[in-house]
């Protein structure tokens, strides 16, 4: 059976013509850094506490892991977290979700 001569539309495979997806900073921000060590320091001591029935070190762990996941919003709103000028599609590439 021949084969059709005419090319797909579109880049062709490793002419290094492929689109790009839009990433954004993949957390990179003060206020991910923050509330991303706070949950897991928090989840950490609530574990270790678990295991030797330390009830006031369960409470103490369950604060900061609540404490850590509101400082994540509050930093972004402070302007620690990532700079992103427009939210919003205009039309350009967009990153598949």
């Amino acid at each position: 059976m021949p084969q059709d001569p005419t090319p797909a539309p579109g880049p062709r495979p490793g002419t290094g013509a492929e689109p790009q997806e839009v990433h954004g900073g993949h957390g990179t921000s003060v206020a991910a850094w923050t509330a991303t060590i706070g949950v897991s320091v928090g989840a950490f001591l609530v574990c270790l506490a678990m295991i030797f029935m330390w009830v006031p070190v369960i409470v103490v762990g369950s604060v900061v892991i609540v404490l850590a996941a509101v400082s994540g919003p509050v930093l972004v709103r402070a302007g620690y977290g990532e700079h992103v000028p427009n939210r919003e599609f205009t039309g350009g590439p967009r990153a598949v979700r």
